[in-house]
């Protein structure tokens, strides 16, 4: 009884270390949850939860072994935190999706990330540091979620005719009068059949130019389809 009583009494300070990165990595995971997010709650202990347990495994084998700055064996926390940051980084980079249109998962691959930066502060028993990062992570996800950005919004525009492709410059022309800019284009044309299917990357500045764009381009009878995405 007295054996693990000295245990305890002598691993406590890395038992309290493990249990506050258990909570500061919960947090941000519930929020991550909440969203509906692949990492999520759990994910995110885990990797905090894993992150401070390596660095508590160094130290305390540094302790344990008494090995000092003379001594020909090194146990460097910064090296074993500069794999934890690498390693995480592959995990982050399994939530990231790109797609030939969007890009998603960036927002959960950094939440990933950071947490276990948060597991290695807090594995270092820098408890102040690791509580004020997650408060700064947790304002980043919850309140600048709503904070409100105008971006430029981008468009993949479809369409399709029977007939000459002397509609196109008409359609450009229109577009760039509307300072529409387009990033790119695709067109193809079957001779024989007269069919024309352009694709048009845009970026316009709102939604609503959005809607006024394919609201004319749909009243245009010229047009076998408008599709857009």
């Amino acid at each position: 009884m007295s054996y693990f009583l000295e245990i305890v009494d002598s691993d406590g300070i890395f038992v309290v270390r493990l249990l506050v990165a258990m909570v500061l990595g919960g947090l941000v995971g519930m929020e991550r949850q909440r969203r509906g997010r692949a990492a999520g709650f759990r994910t995110n202990i885990l990797v905090c939860l894993g992150s401070a347990a390596i660095i508590v495994a160094f130290q305390k084998l540094s302790l344990e072994f008494n090995l000092g700055a003379d001594s020909a064996i090194r146990m460097d926390p910064a090296r074993a935190a500069s794999g934890v940051i690498t390693g995480i980084g592959f995990l982050g980079a399994g939530t990231i999706v790109k797609s030939k249109d969007f890009v998603l998962g960036l927002t959960t691959a950094a939440s990933i990330w950071v947490v276990s930066a948060i597991g290695v502060i807090i594995g270092l028993g820098e408890y102040v540091i690791g509580v004020v990062l997650t408060l700064l992570v947790l304002f980043s996800l919850y309140g600048l979620h709503y904070f409100p950005i105008n971006a430029d919004c981008n468009l993949s525009l479809h369409l399709t005719w029977h007939g000459e492709l002397g509609i196109l410059d008409e359609v450009e022309g229109q577009l760039l009068d509307d300072r529409v800019c387009i990033k790119g284009r695709s067109v193809m044309r079957q001779p024989n059949t007269g069919k024309c299917k352009v694709v048009l990357v845009l970026c316009l500045r709102s939604s609503d130019d959005d809607n006024a764009t394919i609201s004319r381009l749909q009243a245009d009878p010229r047009f076998d389809e408008v599709a857009w995405g």
